[in-house]
């Protein structure tokens, strides 16, 4: 598979901080991608690197083939949306549709104005008067519309009720289908993202944790629940990658397929196993699994 974005020990710093840590990835193309992460975790640093808008420190990154900071004219080919875009301050959102209209070849004004006019969003409204929710979307309209080979969507939702949260994802998957290229969504949220995604990426304090198939992340761990020394002895030739064994609960998150050998397995160590979500895998994989597990916090000093 072809890959349309590739960082290879790549870092960026801002002084003192380092908020891309020595990443390396190779992004595959035509492929709708999940950019997973808490805030400050590096998502919008890694996507302004890919667009051109900032320059790394140090490392390599090539976007479609080109260096973004070197190269203007692929620039016309990667789109970076941001929920809050910044407009000079008395733009109507026609003149706005207008600009990426003119700077970006494969804008589908048409498009574009069809959207505008199934949200209620009229051409004369002035962008600065627009509510946080109404911003994002018209954002994401821009966006989507640019059809860009690589189109990035920087938490592209905030602000926005359920409603329009869902036909903002209808709406990414049916135009990815009918014009296949690279989206990335970033986001902290993954629950109501992961039905429509390919791949995922997962990132945290500036470096990569995970890049695969979502269908792979769906089997990929699993959660067993049950008396700590029997978890104890169930865990100790397995890849655990959490665990908890507070006084509230006992159980291991376990990278692996669940198997009818491991279910038996299971069954006769009297433990209980359940599948996990990708956000669950996310959250485990990016949690500080401190000795004592979240108990620690309610600990009294003498």
């Amino acid at each position: 598979m072809t890959s349309c974005i590739i960082a290879r020990n790549l870092f960026k710093r801002y002084k003192s901080k380092v908020a891309i840590d020595n990443l390396s990835v190779e992004i595959n193309e035509n492929q709708l991608i999940g950019l997973i992460g808490s805030n400050g975790s590096g998502k919008t640093t890694f996507m302004k690197l890919c667009a051109g808008l900032i320059e790394k420190t140090e490392g390599e990154l090539m976007v479609l083939g080109e260096d973004p900071m070197d190269n203007l004219s692929v620039l016309e080919e990667i789109v970076y949306s941001y929920h809050n875009m910044s407009y000079e301050s008395n733009l109507c959102l026609g003149r706005i549709v207008e600009y990426y209209n003119m700077m970006y070849p494969n804008f589908d004004l048409k498009f574009a104005e069809n959207l505008l006019k199934h949200f209620n969003l009229k051409m004369k409204i002035k962008y600065k008067n627009l509510s946080q929710g109404m911003r994002s979307l018209f954002n994401f309209i821009c966006g989507i519309s640019c059809r860009a080979k690589v189109t990035m969507f920087d938490e592209p939702i905030l602000g926005m009720d359920i409603k329009t949260r869902k036909s903002v994802y209808d709406i990414i998957l049916r135009d990815y289908i009918e014009h296949p290229r690279t989206i990335i969504i970033s986001s902290h949220i993954l629950s109501e993202l992961e039905n429509i995604l390919s791949e995922l990426v997962i990132i945290n304090n500036g470096s990569l944790v995970l890049y695969e198939a979502m269908d792979t992340i769906k089997e990929s761990a699993y959660r067993v629940d049950g008396n700590p020394d029997n978890l104890v002895n169930f865990i100790k030739d397995k890849k655990v990658l959490y665990k908890d064994f507070s006084n509230i609960t006992s159980f291991s998150i376990i990278e692996g397929l669940i198997t009818e050998s491991l279910e038996i397995e299971i069954s006769t160590n009297n433990l209980n196993i359940s599948r996990i979500s990708p956000e669950e895998l996310y959250i485990y994989l990016t949690e500080n699994n401190y000795n004592g597990g979240m108990e620690e916090l309610w600990i009294k000093d003498n």
